[in-house]
């Protein structure tokens, strides 16, 4: 994993995140995270991303929908995750960024197999808006994840 940028290490226990979008949004994701006590990690290229993502168990990924230049169709973030089995993709929260978007639309969500959209307009408000998102990801996936729990699983 090669990057320019000093990496968090992350410990067990650690509530982890990868942030994959432009330096602007990523300065704000990261401002974000940390408000929320997330350790983070970045990934400047896809296959960084990917790479990451195979080898760590993020608890919350932040994309753009142009992601290293790419358009949505060719996400490599969105295009990893979408075909994981349902007992890895239910332990990420997914955070898709993008002025196609209309911010906290649910259904928007739903059709890019993701947990929450933001406008970049909406940037300014991120904390609230995630703060807001990861606690009903918490809420709606709190029963599966203590059967998970109960089952020896996670």
């Amino acid at each position: 994993m090669n990057s320019p940028e000093k990496m968090d290490f992350f410990e067990v226990g650690d509530t982890t995140s990868l942030i994959c979008a432009d330096p602007k949004t990523a300065e704000l994701a990261k401002a974000t995270l940390h408000d929320l006590g997330f350790k983070f990690h970045t990934a400047e290229t896809p296959e960084l991303a990917v790479e990451r993502m195979r080898y760590t168990p993020y608890d919350c990924i932040i994309t753009h929908e142009n992601f290293a230049g790419g358009s949505l169709k060719s996400n490599a973030v969105l295009n990893y995750l979408t075909p994981l089995a349902m007992t890895q993709r239910r332990t990420s929260f997914v955070c898709l960024i993008g002025a196609s978007f209309k911010t906290l639309d649910a259904m928007q969500a739903f059709a890019h197999s993701v947990h929450l959209v933001l406008n970049p307009a909406d940037l300014p408000n991120f904390t609230a808006i995630l703060k807001k998102g990861l606690a009903e990801f918490e809420v709606l996936y709190r029963a599966y994840k203590g059967t998970l729990a109960g089952l020896g699983e996670k």
